[in-house]
């Protein structure tokens, strides 16, 4: 990948104030790009934590569930985006299981909306949409892009009926330039994560608060990724289709880190911590997950020459830093410089 090919482009991401909406923001900033946002509020976590309205060129915050046709004109208008990335979702398998409609609502008609509106009030070249790994009916399995889609919970059942609706968006479409990638990437890591029943956001708050960390799903296990492993496929992948006039899906996973459980991945955290650790509490899960998911990333690897680079010590290690960073300076420093060591062995 060109990393010139980001320079002076005007990028919209949606979900923008998100744990991966924050780091693709500077990471496209570093790349010296032109970076909006578009989200429902401000977040804690990393967005909070590095002032990250500071590298942005313009924000705006809108319910994508409630944004209007004129509203959505006139942002897009205003931006002129080259590429738009779409991460605004409800992400979380508990929160679907205790709001399926709204969980519902935002992933099938917001994904609907945004496209529908980058479609006809913008000239952008790609829109990549980021669905997730658990769109697949048979999550046991090593799924390739081509196996079925489906959900057993309604997080994963929103998402699958997002990649229907995308199929069907394509298929229908009224600009031939615009084009669609979707990806489906792991479950990601790294600093600033403070999303709700997320196992690192738990792992810290524990630390954090000094408080007995309960562990729900100890031999869970997932395909874990870095943050910035997840992302560099973002762009490579939309570098490609932009480049080719190309839509396509790629999973991302990490084949290095699928043998590890999520109890062995909250005591290689603790490993690297070492200050004053909670203790580790066994506990019933609220909700019904998968014990085993993983998927295929070949295509990625053959088609876009990518993989991960960080194993899950690396990655605990980035994510230790990050926090114990963040403790001292509120800035965003050390974000770039975790961002500017993994360009130098990505690229």
């Amino acid at each position: 990948m060109n990393l010139d090919f980001w320079a002076n482009k005007n990028i919209l991401i949606t979900g923008h104030t998100g744990f991966k909406g924050s780091w693709l923001s500077v990471l496209l900033n570093h790349l010296d790009a032109n970076v909006y946002g578009l989200s429902d509020e401000k977040k804690d976590g990393i967005y909070e934590v590095i002032e990250n309205s500071n590298i942005l060129k313009k924000e705006f915050f809108h319910n994508i569930n409630n944004l209007t046709k004129e509203e959505a004109k006139n942002i897009l208008e205003e931006i002129k985006p080259d590429v738009v990335f779409h991460f605004a979702a409800q992400s979380l398998v508990y929160e679907g299981y205790l709001n399926p409609l709204d969980t519902i609502e935002t992933n099938i008609l917001g994904t609907y909306k945004v496209m529908s509106y980058v479609e006809d009030f913008s000239e952008a070249n790609v829109l990549t949409i980021s669905t997730t790994d658990k769109v697949y009916l048979n999550p046991e399995i090593d799924n390739k892009e081509e196996n079925e889609l489906g959900g057993k919970d309604f997080y994963s059942a929103s998402k699958a009926g997002a990649e229907f609706v995308i199929s069907a968006f394509l298929n229908s479409k009224k600009r031939e330039d615009l084009n669609i990638t979707v990806i489906r990437s792991g479950n990601v890591i790294g600093g600033g994560d403070r999303g709700k029943y997320r196992l690192m956001t738990d792992v810290i708050n524990s630390i954090n608060s000094n408080e007995t960390f309960e562990l729900r799903k100890p031999n869970s296990i997932r395909p874990w990724q870095f943050v910035l492993d997840s992302l560099w496929g973002y762009l490579i992948a939309t570098y490609e289709s932009y480049n080719n006039n190309k839509s396509d899906i790629y999973n991302l996973n990490s084949k290095i880190n699928n043998k590890y459980t999520a109890q062995k991945l909250v005591e290689t955290y603790f490993n690297y911590w070492k200050d004053d650790l909670p203790e580790i509490k066994i506990t019933n899960e609220m909700f019904k997950e998968v014990d085993k998911l993983t998927i295929n990333s070949s295509k990625a690897k053959n088609n876009l020459n990518w993989e991960p680079i960080y194993n899950v010590d690396k990655t605990i290690d980035e994510v230790v830093q990050w926090e114990k960073n963040f403790k001292k300076e509120k800035d965003l420093n050390f974000t770039v410089s975790q961002i500017k060591n993994y360009i130098h062995l990505a690229n």
